[in-house]
């Protein structure tokens, strides 16, 4: 009985190392994480090369920023992009996340380009 219990009592509390070791790694590398699925995933859905120059989110203070993001245009445009972010940043209400209703304090969208072309000329 003894011994079932002390084997439980390991498998258990790998089961906790393994999961804080995730839970550290996960949020040392969100930065990361987040600039390779916004590129991927942006990637995939535009059909173009998307680029991403920096991301900063804080979980502790609710805020996050995106920085340098470029989406790339199609094949046969002249442009080398379409659209251009120098910076987005959102602030949120930490005290209200979960709830009903999610409080946004601030977002700054700076330094956006839209970039069209017209019977094959650039504007």
């Amino acid at each position: 009985m003894k011994k079932g219990l002390v084997i439980g009592g390991g498998v258990v509390g790998a089961v906790i190392v393994i999961v804080v070791v995730v839970s550290v790694f996960v949020l040392s590398s969100l930065d990361s994480l987040v600039k390779d699925a916004v590129e991927l995933v942006g990637g995939e859905a535009t059909q173009t090369p998307v680029t991403l120059d920096k991301v900063e989110i804080s979980l502790k203070s609710g805020s996050g920023t995106l920085v340098g993001l470029k989406v790339g245009n199609p094949k046969g445009f002249q442009t080398p992009s379409a659209f251009e972010l120098g910076r987005i940043s959102v602030a949120l209400d930490t005290g209200k996340i979960g709830g009903d209703v999610v409080v946004i304090k601030e977002i700054v969208i700076d330094r956006p380009q839209v970039t069209y072309e017209l019977a094959g000329t650039a504007s």
